[in-house]
């Protein structure tokens, strides 16, 4: 089993959720978060004092998948990142055990 952790712009969002659906994965965690970008940042003003911004939102999606799944979800990631024209990366880690908490069924078979 696999974790697929994935940081994006929000606005891919409904397009990367939509190929995830066409592709059979409708199970997935989305958190807003606040990420840098190398060698980017913005200044502004605010009461007349100047401001730099070195954060910025961005989205992680989280997906845990079947060994056999790990391609077709990366590549799933990867046509909804595509189509909304931006980019973004994804990691895959192990993962060890999955546990279903109301049924307390383990492995596979639940992802």
């Amino acid at each position: 089993m696999k974790m697929i952790v994935a940081i994006v712009q929000p606005q891919q969002l409904p397009d990367i959720k939509e190929a995830l659906q066409a592709a059979g994965f409708d199970d997935m965690t989305c958190t807003n978060i606040l990420g840098t970008v190398a060698n980017q940042h913005e200044e502004y003003k605010y009461r007349g004092a100047s401001q730099e911004i070195t954060l910025f939102q961005k989205l992680r999606i989280e997906i845990g998948v079947n060994d056999e799944q790990v391609q077709d979800a990366v590549d799933a990631l990867s046509a909804g990142a595509i189509k909304s024209g931006g980019a973004g990366i994804a990691f895959i880690t192990e993962l060890f055990e999955c546990i279903e908490l109301r049924t307390g069924a383990r492995g596979t078979a639940i992802l």
